[in-house]
């Protein structure tokens, strides 16, 4: 029970992030921001503080900035659409890039070294066994570091497995950097031929690793979050692609039951996990899609390019009718997670 209180709270300060991204950059920019709330339902608590009311919700997920002016005409001068085109879209953007913030700092926090000497498993190969596939003419040499695989960039270690997984192939374009300069290895075979000390087959390749400072630590956290994004960046291709159905997709139910179980586990793991949600919350948010920051920042674009906002009345329109999609989907998946998980329990 109490895993799942932590990871509904952890969902839900994640969101309050969200909004607390825009609800600075409107205060900052001098926009004014009429409501803040913290939370979602009945009103438990409500305090009004420089023109702006503070409201705390009964449930502990969920959260709302609202500014005057951003869903129609304002007269007020320090309304949303008042302010200059370039600070309005800073505000739409700001809550996607308080949650990649967040989920970088969360990275940074609980990043550990992952080699056997308390050092850091990088994609630099140490060694090549002489009888792999890996070191056959034209293939794979210690000391190369391997930047893309198929054209997979190479960002972590794990990436090298997430690449060979990706084709199902055992032959690959393997791009290196060696001795300082950037090599193509157009056909290089990696099959797991080589036997190891405990008789399990393997490519034959092992990695290096490098001591731990400062800026290891950093640059492993940059490498994780930017890798972070580039997986939700994937699933989301994968959903539009039909690789993915929209049965496999989760809601708040699901994620938190992950959330939960994960804590059970490792807290380290679970921090990790609330991070990679941070960050999947900014990706999704920028999404060009009705409703989302995203959509909002297209009409901005095209406000630019036209040199005159979209009429209210009709993006209004255009961003109801995504609401409504958005809240059939939340349904739906809500549904499907409730429904998992009471299969399973029987």
């Amino acid at each position: 029970m109490l895993q799942i209180i932590l990871a509904i709270l952890a969902f839900g300060v994640l969101v309050i992030v969200h909004e607390f991204g825009h609800f600075i950059t409107a205060k900052r920019g001098g926009v004014q921001v009429n409501e803040f709330w913290i939370g979602m339902g009945p009103t438990i608590l409500k305090h009004e503080y420089h023109g702006t009311m503070y409201c705390l919700k009964l449930l502990p997920f969920g959260g709302a900035c609202v500014m005057e002016g951003e869903d129609g005409e304002s007269e007020n001068e320090h309304a949303f659409g008042k302010a200059k085109l370039p600070r309005r879209m800073l505000i739409v953007c700001a809550g996607a890039l308080m949650n990649f913030l967040v989920g970088f700092l969360i990275v940074l926090a609980v990043m550990r070294p992952n080699g056997p000497n308390g050092g850091y498993i990088v994609s630099t190969i140490s060694e090549v066994n002489p009888a792999s596939t890996a070191a056959a003419d034209g293939g794979l040499e210690a000391g190369d570091e391997i930047l893309k695989i198929d054209g997979y960039h190479i960002l972590v270690r794990t990436d090298f497995d997430t690449a060979l997984a990706r084709t199902g192939s055992t032959t690959h374009e393997i791009t290196v950097r060696r001795n300082g300069e950037t090599v193509t290895l157009p056909s290089v075979k990696l099959e797991a031929t080589v036997t190891d000390a405990n008789g399990n087959k393997r490519i034959g390749i092992t990695f290096a690793e490098l001591p731990d400072s400062f800026g290891m630590h950093l640059n492993m956290s940059v490498r994780t979050a930017v890798n972070y994004a580039r997986l939700v960046w994937s699933s989301v291709g994968m959903l539009v692609s039909g690789q993915v159905g929209v049965d496999q997709l989760s809601g708040p139910v699901g994620v938190a039951e992950v959330m939960a179980d994960t804590a059970k586990y490792s807290m380290i793991s679970f921090f990790q996990l609330v991070a990679f949600i941070s960050i999947n919350l900014g990706v999704m948010n920028l999404l060009p899609l009705p409703a989302l920051d995203g959509g909002r920042l297209v009409f901005l674009i095209i406000e630019g390019i036209r040199r005159k906002p979209v009429p209210p009345k009709y993006e209004g329109y255009v961003h109801a009718a995504g609401l409504m999609l958005l809240l059939m989907l939340m349904v739906y998946v809500t549904g499907q997670d409730v429904l998992r998980i009471f299969m399973r329990s029987n």
